[in-house]
């Protein structure tokens, strides 16, 4: 019985491994082609809720240009990105 536990844990570690590996090769041919296209990458992934909020607050505080500011720092989007999304709010 110990050694099909060992068995199966060992068939799981190998799976883990190839189903690693596969998610490594096809992110590295996505980066590839991100670079050839010259394709910005999505910077909206970064805002978590707590960056969210205080952007709202700025904007209700009638600042959004330190919100547009903070938001550029945080991410690295462009202007015009971070302002589309700052009028967004």
């Amino acid at each position: 019985m110990k050694y099909i536990y060992v068995i199966l844990i060992t068939i799981l570690l190998t799976s883990i491994n190839v189903l690693i590996s596969n998610q490594q090769r096809i992110e590295s041919k996505l980066n590839r082609i991100i670079m050839h296209f010259e394709i910005p990458e999505l910077s909206k992934g970064h805002i978590n809720d707590e960056l969210r909020d205080e952007l709202i607050k700025l904007v209700e505080e009638n600042k959004k240009v330190k919100a547009i500011k903070k938001l550029r720092d945080v991410t690295g989007m462009e202007l015009k990105e971070a302002k589309n999304y700052v009028d967004s709010l």
